[in-house]
């Protein structure tokens, strides 16, 4: 257990964030949570697993940072802080409102990542207190985007590891995924660089998920479930949805996830490395998963059984992440009941 260090996390509002906080704080840390209103840090307390916590205020605390991508946004969220866990980030809006049109890709996703990442890293200096930053990245930092489409020339041996590392994409960029795997590249690119070549008092961790799926509390209705996260994308599978283009067949409890970036504070891991954390899956393979628990569901039509999504086999090697973060990933099987489960029973609540 840590012994009350003081850890500026943000995204906290988020899917991964939150879960990340309700880690810390169940861990023994001091956690400010940074937070763009006090309306999201209102939302925040009102959580169930929160509020059952009931943590102090010198356990919880918030900081206000309007525009996480203006200069010096994070300067006095940092303040005597030893630790940082950075999730907050730009991510495609999954089939919530209106997706960005193509010109404004580049800025939304390809700049905004890495310049978060960069500002949080140069307040992170200016503090002169903090001894780490872990950051959120992704397995789409670094593998070309070609895998992702099925083109790479090794795509059936290549085993990918933490230490990859890939140029960013130039533009022109022609839809969300696209660009949002060339920010993440440039968000990876941009923390090896700030730390190797500058003098800081600090190292950092690089985390890399694929899709993270799990249960979400701070969703309120089963039509958010729908869209705006990961967890959509799995239950469109589920509700009859079909998709031509493959998607990566690795996925990551949302609870691993957290206990990953948490772990990683521990003064006994290594600095300036990096580690991925997932599992194998088959994506059509959700849909027996929740035929085996929840029958019912496709016998009332809540849920149907002729979705169609590839999936593009790639290979990694977690066995870094399982030896040194003492992690045993939870099986794709896990991740398909936990999310059926809170969409049936926000469904019922209708």
């Amino acid at each position: 257990m840590a012994t009350g260090d003081l850890v500026l996390l943000t995204g906290a509002t988020g899917f991964l964030g939150y879960l990340t906080l309700l880690e810390l704080l169940r861990s023994g840390y001091h956690v400010r949570a940074a937070v763009r209103s006090d309306t999201k840090a209102a939302k925040l307390r009102g959580a169930p697993s929160l509020k059952a916590l009931a943590p102090s205020p010198a356990q919880l605390s918030f900081v206000l940072v309007p525009d996480m991508t203006s200069p010096g946004a994070y300067n006095e969220a940092t303040n005597g802080v030893k630790y940082v866990i950075h999730c907050a980030s730009p991510i495609p809006s999954f089939g919530e409102g209106e997706p960005p049109a193509v010109e404004q890709l580049e800025e939304l996703l390809v700049k905004g990542a890495p310049g978060g990442v960069t500002g949080m890293l140069q307040a992170a200096a200016a503090a002169k207190t903090v001894k780490r930053v872990v950051l959120t990245s992704s397995t789409v930092a670094n593998v070309p985007f070609e895998y992702y489409l099925g083109q790479g020339t090794d795509i059936d041996t290549r085993v990918w590891t933490p230490e990859d590392r890939i140029p960013v994409a130039p533009p022109p960029y022609g839809f969300e995924f696209q660009a949002y795997s060339a920010g993440k590249a440039a968000a990876l690119n941009a923390t090896d660089a700030f730390v190797r070549d500058n003098d800081v008092g600090f190292d950092a961790i690089s985390i890399l998920p694929s899709w993270i799926f799990g249960r979400d509390e701070l969703v309120a209705d089963a039509a958010a479930m729908r869209v705006g996260s990961t967890n959509s994308v799995l239950l469109g599978v589920l509700l009859g949805g079909t998709n031509d283009l493959a998607y990566g067949g690795n996925a990551v409890k949302g609870t691993d996830v957290a206990a990953a970036h948490v772990r990683a504070l521990n003064p006994a891991v290594k600095g300036n490395q990096a580690f991925v954390v997932n599992t194998t899956m088959v994506w059509e393979e959700a849909i027996a998963i929740a035929k085996k628990h929840r029958p019912e569901a496709f016998a009332d039509g809540r849920l149907k059984d002729n979705g169609k999504q590839p999936t593009m086999a790639l290979k990694w090697d977690v066995s870094k992440s399982e030896k040194i973060l003492g992690i045993k990933f939870a099986s794709f099987e896990s991740m398909v009941k936990e999310v059926v489960d809170q969409y049936l029973d926000l469904l019922s609540k209708k």
